[in-house]
């Protein structure tokens, strides 16, 4: 299969010259487009991106990763198909230890079967219960080295843990994940600057939803002192999750992140839920407690409280690109090279010679036109505004 007549976007530029050939599920050669060759894809001058890599989502389309299903596994990956998502890391929430195990079983089950699925992201329980946003307080623990030790058995699934730095054990915990080779992410968390930083001595790499349940700068004693939020901003070795959507994160808040890390320190997130996707009003759960989808945000059914996003990552590249400004070359690495190199997948994430053949089309517009995964098409739009109506 040969795109051609595209706009390439690579992580620092973007390039109309090229075509871009995918054979055996991987980008095998891009170069100047070749006259009379077969499997011509004709983009007909829309944009040609590395597929998108969402680090941390729980759902989608009335579907939740907690099901631990084929069916619930499948539905979530089509419907973030649908925004560009080509790999996903299904993401668990606060609930009972066991249910969280099971999870992880199946999802290392299913992954074979369901190639959008690279892996885990296990948020929760060992979260601060001061900071627990949509979480359920009823689940959250602190850690111990057996129910460390049960996540370990899972290493090969788990890419990524959220865990607040300030609760006890979770020092040991950090330095024994991050030594599995499990990114460590803070989160849910009220630590103060200190423990923020001893974190980062053992372990932790990245920090979860960025400004979102997570404690900032605040008095002790005659001092203000940092919180998680301020170490993540100026340490540069912490990459931060961003939910670019302005029911988490104003535009001033996104250009602020931006500022401070550059766009190779972020990773743009959903966390969707299962209500992404659906109507508005909606009514679907998360951890067990009832949630609702209302005004393209969800909430908890009872309190006006944050319970993640509907959106799809391509709502969020828009958002970047346009509320924060950010050139699209680098909007575009904060939803792939960025995240690939967080989760650990080093075939993913550009548009490059023995990488994956993992692509979105983009319209101008940037509304997604064509997903494919490992060269395979996973969506197609049923129809457009934009010259993209050609493609067939």
């Amino acid at each position: 299969m040969i795109f051609i007549n595209a706009r390439v976007i690579f992580p620092d530029a973007i390039r109309e010259d090229l075509a871009v050939t995918v054979g055996a599920r991987k980008i095998v050669e891009i170069g100047a487009p070749v006259a009379g060759a077969n499997d011509v894809v004709d983009l007909h001058g829309n944009f040609l991106a590395p597929g998108f890599i969402d680090l941390h989502v729980h759902g989608g389309n009335g579907h939740d990763a907690m099901e631990a299903n084929a069916e619930a596994f499948r539905a979530i990956c089509n419907y973030h198909a649908s925004g560009g998502t080509t790999s996903l890391l299904l993401t668990t929430a606060t609930v009972a230890f066991p249910d969280i195990l099971l999870a992880l079983t199946q999802i290392g089950k299913l992954r074979g079967q369901i190639p959008e699925v690279a892996g885990a992201h296990v948020e929760g329980p060992f979260i601060s219960a001061d900071r627990a946003g949509a979480q359920n307080l009823e689940f959250i623990c602190e850690t111990n080295a057996e129910l460390i030790g049960c996540l370990l058995e899972h290493r090969d699934v788990i890419k990524r843990l959220t865990i607040a730095p300030e609760i006890k054990g979770a020092m040991t915990a950090m330095k024994d994940l991050s030594e599995a080779g499990i990114v460590v992410s803070g989160g849910h968390s009220n630590a103060w600057e200190e423990e923020a930083r001893a974190a980062l001595e053992n372990g932790m790499q990245s920090v979860t939803h960025t400004f979102n349940c997570m404690s900032s700068a605040r008095r002790r004693g005659t001092k203000r002192i940092a919180g998680l939020l301020e170490v993540a901003l100026s340490e540069p070795k912490i990459c931060c999750e961003l939910i670019a959507e302005e029911h988490h994160v104003s535009p001033a808040l996104m250009k602020l992140l931006y500022c401070a890390k550059g766009s190779g320190g972020i990773c743009l997130v959903t966390d969707a839920t299962a209500g992404a996707g659906l109507a508005d009003g909606s009514l679907f759960r998360l951890g067990g407690r009832d949630c609702v989808a209302k005004d393209g945000a969800c909430f908890l059914a009872d309190k006006p409280v944050l319970a993640g996003s509907t959106s799809r990552m391509i709502d969020l590249v828009r958002t970047m690109m346009r509320e924060a400004e950010v050139p699209l070359p680098e909007v575009i690495a904060m939803a792939s090279v960025n995240p690939a190199r967080e989760a650990g997948l080093a075939n993913k994430g550009e548009i490059a010679v023995g990488k994956d053949g993992d692509l979105v089309v983009l319209s101008p517009e940037l509304e997604v036109l064509q997903t494919y995964v490992a060269g395979v098409l996973s969506f197609r739009a049923e129809r457009t505004n934009s010259a993209a109506e050609v493609l067939s």
